[in-house]
């Protein structure tokens, strides 16, 4: 047996107290004003504020995640970062409330991609409040070897038939902000010369989950509540692009996604709303 296979299967529980002040935070990450109180529902996907790996500073990896074997598999390859995941909501989370989660490893996937070997590994999450279920997640992290030189950033093109288009641009300060709020520790969000030095990006790179908080955000503001949100990310996106945010035509589900400025494809994503 490798030495991660017997992490599938395993399941531990943390608990969080869903205190306004991330939440405000968050807001004015994104230029909003911070107005979030007690009894307020948490919007879809700001869980990821609360939820974090408290590791020790010495037993961190290189890229400034937890070692392998800490909180994650101990799969042979060191890159990591966000395929995607699914999100089922079926109550609300209230600011103030403690939340419960359980993380449950439930596959880990050997596969050979364009560029080498990847490990694919899916962790549900099940939030309880209140002992009532209110998000079920399934998250894929993908692994695969560090580049030798320059990364190659490709990606589909981006669809053309956007019925709502929102432009960002995000600098240093703001990706430094969202690390902190998500205890996210990755250098390639925050360390240019790391980013550019070892994993051969250009510059740091955007976080996924941030990308995908914002997809979110957008459909919720077209459809109102959601009952599910589901994303893949497709290719980076670095500082000091600036990018797009899209929703395509409106039905029983919606399609979003994030783009390059020069229409590369960045993220996908499908909502469905309550109605």
């Amino acid at each position: 047996m490798n030495a991660w296979e017997g992490w599938i299967g395993t399941s531990h529980t943390t608990s969080a107290t869903l205190d306004p002040a991330p939440a405000n935070r968050m807001a004015v990450t994104i230029d909003r004003e911070p107005r979030f109180a007690v009894g307020d529902e948490l919007p879809p996907a700001w869980h990821w504020l609360y939820f974090h790996d408290v590791v020790r500073a010495s037993r961190l990896g290189a890229d400034g995640h937890p070692a392998l074997g800490e909180t994650m598999p101990p799969v042979p390859l060191p890159r990591r970062m966000w395929a995607g995941g699914d999100l089922m909501f079926t109550a609300p989370m209230r600011l103030g409330a403690t939340a419960a989660r359980t993380s449950t490893f439930r596959d880990i996937t050997e596969k050979q991609g364009r560029t080498g070997p990847l490990y694919f590994v899916t962790v549900e999450h099940d939030i309880h409040v209140d002992g009532t279920l209110a998000l079920a997640e399934t998250q894929t992290i993908v692994y695969r070897e560090m580049p030798t030189g320059p990364a190659r950033v490709s990606g589909p093109p981006a669809p053309e038939d956007a019925q709502f288009v929102e432009t960002w641009q995000f600098d240093s300060t703001a990706l430094f902000r969202y690390s902190a709020l998500t205890f996210n520790g990755h250098r390639i969000h925050y360390d240019a010369d790391y980013a550019r030095s070892v994993e051969g990006y250009p510059n740091v790179v955007i976080h996924g989950p941030l990308l995908a908080t914002l997809l979110i955000d957008l459909a919720v503001r077209r459809l109102g509540p959601l009952r599910s949100f589901r994303y893949r990310a497709e290719s980076p996106l670095f500082l000091p692009d600036a990018f797009t945010i899209n929703a395509g035509p409106e039905g029983d589900t919606t399609t979003l996604w994030a783009a390059s400025a020069d229409g590369r494809l960045a993220m996908s994503a499908e909502a469905t709303g309550l109605s």
